[in-house]
């Protein structure tokens, strides 16, 4: 695959500052496989101020997006591919070269760090997409070590961004000696281009990753005893990430079974499948049992015009409010319960699908989210007003310790 790297030298100055984007590993920069992580950075860039002036470092996929310039990271032939220090090397180089304002790291904190000792002139923003571990629950010497480790990496950042509210609290929490400035940029979606049915399909959907916390099991049991009882209404699970707990989608999969053609299993699917699936369902469920950081299938259930139950466990909270049915356990019977009542009240599918999807509308357009991270990168690099100024946006430096 061609490298499709641009010399930014010939690009014009725009006031946001130049702008590395470093994808971590594990991720696809494309269009059959993106992850959340890689359409949260495409959809900023996109509507962005910064989009003109954007640099994205990535590994090689088949069919990457075709929005930006992508520099691939080199592979490694004896592992296939480069362990952390040779990615935050090769980063290194070219901002050696390009000399970008800024340079994003997505998730991964030693990448970021190590890219920042190497490049001390540009400005490194690590951009959270989860809660960060404090290791307070490890004693002794180890726990020190690891805690001290991480404060050091974390001192070589000009900032962070975190993916919701309940992360940046609980960071502030956890980290409260670090005076890092940090900023609050949600995902969020061009709403122009949804297009919620009118007509409803009656169908029940999960759209997400086949892994324990997600509460799969729990919603597959909850379907076993309220599908039979409603003959009219079919399941539909999109699953993702099935290889990494291959026993438990076995399971999944087994129990599904029995429910044979009420229900329909697609695997690994392009983004566009998903958003056409959220039109169109009448209800979408994310049980999840984990602490989400913030929750983007519920986003798309609720643009996409679905009712929706919900576990609103972390940031599921933050994006649903009280516009979505709130189980008060992840359990098959509470499952259950709130599917049944959705099934049994048109009119509260249709409110929760209205409010949800104004709710949504307001406070999680993509363009909105693109500003808040432009001007925080700006104001990092100089270019925009001071912290003080930019309160509306959730940026605040976080308290030293008393």
């Amino acid at each position: 695959m061609a490298n499709l790297y641009c010399d930014y030298s010939s690009f014009r100055k725009f006031d946001a500052p130049n702008l590395f984007q470093v994808m971590p590993r594990g991720m696809y920069f494309g269009t059959s496989q993106a992850t959340s992580i890689d359409l949260c950075v495409r959809d900023l860039m996109l509507a962005s101020r910064n989009r003109h002036d954007v640099m994205i470092c990535a590994e090689e996929v088949e069919d990457p997006f075709s929005d930006f310039p992508i520099n691939i990271f080199p592979s490694n032939p004896s592992k296939g591919k480069t362990s952390s220090y040779q990615r935050a090397g090769f980063v290194a180089a070219q901002a050696k070269r390009l000399k970008p304002d800024i340079i994003v790291v997505q998730q991964h904190l030693p990448t970021a760090a190590a890219i920042a000792l190497r490049v001390p002139n540009s400005k490194v923003v690590l951009h959270t997409h989860n809660f960060q571990k404090s290791y307070e629950t490890l004693s002794g010497f180890s726990g020190w070590l690891k805690r001290t480790a991480k404060m050091i990496r974390y001192g070589r950042l000009a900032g962070i961004i975190h993916v919701s509210r309940a992360c940046e609290e609980a960071f502030t929490r956890d980290w409260p000696e670090l005076s890092l400035p940090s900023c609050v940029v949600n995902n969020g979606l061009d709403f122009s281009s949804w297009q919620p049915a009118r007509e409803r399909a009656k169908e029940i959907l999960y759209a997400g990753r086949c892994a324990p916390e997600k509460g799969v099991i729990e919603l597959v049991q909850a379907l076993g005893r309220i599908l039979p009882m409603h003959p009219e209404w079919r399941a539909r699970f999109i699953l993702s990430a099935v290889d990494a707990y291959p026993d438990y989608f076995e399971k999944v999969r087994a129990i599904l079974a029995e429910l044979g053609e009420k229900v329909t299993i697609q695997l690994q699917q392009p983004f566009e499948t998903v958003k056409t699936a959220h039109e169109h369902a009448a209800i979408a469920v994310v049980p999840s049992i984990c602490s989400e950081s913030f929750g983007r299938t519920a986003l798309e259930a609720h643009a996409g015009g679905a009712a929706l139950v919900s576990s609103g466990n972390g940031g599921l909270a933050e994006v649903s409010g009280t516009e979505a049915i709130r189980l008060a356990s992840v359990e098959p019977g509470e499952i259950g319960n709130a599917i049944r009542v959705l099934i049994n009240d048109e009119a509260l599918r249709e409110r929760l699908a209205f409010a949800g999807a104004e709710r949504v509308r307001e406070r999680f357009n993509i363009y909105q989210q693109a500003e808040k991270f432009s001007r925080f990168c700006m104001t990092l690099s100089g270019n925009g007003p001071r912290p003080g100024r930019l309160e509306y946006m959730a940026m605040k430096p976080h308290k030293s310790a008393a």
